[in-house]
């Protein structure tokens, strides 16, 4: 036998041996090891994956008119929902959305049609195509001119928290002519938005954006949103604990639902035409070469359990809820979520790392625990944390009027009298004071305010949830600021419970020190 046919006929028996021994991790039957073309579409076979990143979705935009109904719809409209944009967004009109070439070409012209002065289209991929997580790829070339506002975003497809902004929108790209060659990402939610001010964005030069053809990219995972240009990051998006103490968790990150695409061409409107529109721009073409989607199979690739929570901590509690943070758990993929329970019971879950506990009880002490869920299931050991919630003042206590649970605009001063360091001074007609309190025992009361009057007088209701009050004290002058009496209201009726009260001033010109609560027998 030839030697050289020798040595490649045993290294091939080897290389068998060897793979035979050690399993193909692309089989989908071998045990050891799981298929990395698993989420593969039909439509996306042609595509490899991007590391562990498999294709599900994608437009080549090869077939030459209407964009696919297959990915595509439309939204229908003038103005730009709010923006003061100058288009009539139109459905299946060649003119504003066609293909040709492989290339979508979204084009604003300037005409009047049903009221506007221009033409465009608006791509959604609503129904069509709707992702919880994924890798977004678009290649896409920017129109020229003052006022043209191209944009590919994401907006969730069940709304699950409320309209804009508390459901949450993501900005893959914006782009806006007046300032050429440089490229906006942006999240936007109930707490961070334009409205405010408050939106976290980032911004990047891309001197040839109208010139060429770039990528622009999104990676999003749980509690995490990456942009990058031509594979080159520029922005990441993240949630941070101790920096939204204050703020509920889809009010600071609503992106653990469904969102769905959208490809436009604006022109003018709030940011832009913040320049103007140039007159002379008859035209605008926005051009897109794919849109790619790829995802992860966590569950497949994923072998070990989630480590515990660390530094399981309280930020705040009330007389019935408790505010807790941790930091993240680890796992060989990727944490997918944190149960949180309340002794033996579920209460939540949460893709951040904190958590508001609500429906408590006052004065309490409860154990809660938090655990790590990967996306295969498998959880972690429970980290505890015991808390006390806050107690609630009772209606037989002296309430100072100073200790008002709202933020009225209202004054305090130094009190001269017998009781408190501090009265509300100078309440005006309409002023509100709220106040937390308990009714340990049903029944009638008879409220005791403290007040004094330089010259007119004054008038408080006392209300519940309802604007009609449960009774109103009407009350002549005492002479002097600092010159105090009581002053007792009529019987009201009340339940057990905790209820926030109001004191409202009918009639202003008064000071308030402090009232209770006194029962009727």
């Amino acid at each position: 036998m030839n030697k050289t046919l020798m040595i490649v006929t045993l290294f091939l028996s080897a290389l068998f041996i060897l793979s035979a021994c050690n399993g193909d991790a692309n089989d989908p039957s071998d045990p050891t090891g799981y298929d990395n073309r698993s989420l593969v579409t039909e439509e996306c076979e042609h595509l490899d994956n991007i590391d562990t990143w498999q294709p599900v979705w994608c437009d080549e935009f090869d077939q030459d008119g209407l964009p696919s109904s297959a990915h595509w719809s439309y939204d229908v409209g003038g103005h730009g929902w709010g923006n003061n944009e100058l288009q009539y967004y139109t459905s299946e009109r060649l003119d504003n959305a066609f293909v040709e070439d492989g290339i979508l070409n979204i084009k604003a012209i300037k005409e009047n049609y049903m009221g506007s002065t221009y033409t465009s289209a608006r791509l959604v991929s609503k129904y069509k195509g709707d992702f919880e997580y994924g890798r977004f790829v678009i290649s896409a070339r920017m129109p020229s001119g003052r006022g043209t506002w191209p944009a590919v975003w994401m907006l969730p497809t069940e709304w699950r928290y409320g309209d804009w902004p508390f459901s949450g929108e993501i900005d893959i790209m914006e782009y806006v002519g007046y300032d050429p060659g440089v490229v906006h990402g942006t999240i936007h939610t109930g707490a961070y938005n334009h409205g405010l001010n408050t939106q976290i964005g980032y911004s990047k030069n891309v001197p040839t954006a109208e010139d060429e053809f770039h990528e622009y990219e999104m990676i999003w995972e749980p509690g995490r949103i990456v942009m990058m240009i031509d594979g080159v990051q520029y922005a990441q998006f993240g949630y941070n604990p101790e920096s939204n103490m204050d703020i509920s968790n889809s009010d600071a990150w609503p992106f653990d639902q469904p969102f769905h695409m959208i490809l436009n061409l604006a022109i003018g409107g709030n940011w832009g035409g913040a320049q103007g529109v140039d007159p002379n721009l008859e035209e605008a073409l926005f051009e897109v070469d794919y849109v790619r989607v790829y995802q992860k199979d966590y569950s497949g690739m994923d072998e070990e359990a989630p480590t515990e929570v660390s530094d399981l901590r309280l930020h705040h509690t009330t007389h019935n809820t408790a505010r807790i943070a941790w930091d993240k758990a680890s796992d060989d993929v990727l944490v997918h979520e944190y149960h949180i329970y309340v002794g033996e019971d579920l209460v939540g879950t949460t893709t951040l790392n904190a958590f508001n506990i609500e429906d408590l009880d006052p004065k309490t002490r409860y154990t809660v625990s938090v655990e790590a869920v990967d996306f295969k299931g498998q959880t972690s050991e429970k980290e505890s944390l015991t808390i006390t919630t806050e107690s609630v003042r009772e209606i037989t206590e002296i309430i100072q009027a100073e200790r008002y649970d709202n933020d009225p605009d209202v004054s305090l001063e130094r009190t001269e009298d017998s009781t408190g360091e501090y009265n509300v001074g100078w309440i005006d007609d309409g002023d509100t004071l709220e106040y937390l309190l308990e009714v340990k025992e049903a029944g009638d009361y008879v409220v005791n305010y403290r007040v004094a009057s330089e010259s007119s007088g004054g008038e408080i209701e006392l209300l519940l949830r309802s604007r009609f009050p449960l009774t109103s004290t009407v009350f002549e002058a005492t002479g002097a600021w600092q010159e105090w009496t009581t002053i007792t209201s009529e019987t009201v009726s009340l339940d057990a419970g905790i209820y926030t009260f109001r004191l409202r001033a009918k009639q202003g010109g008064f000071n308030l020190n402090y009232f209770t609560f006194e029962k009727v027998e």
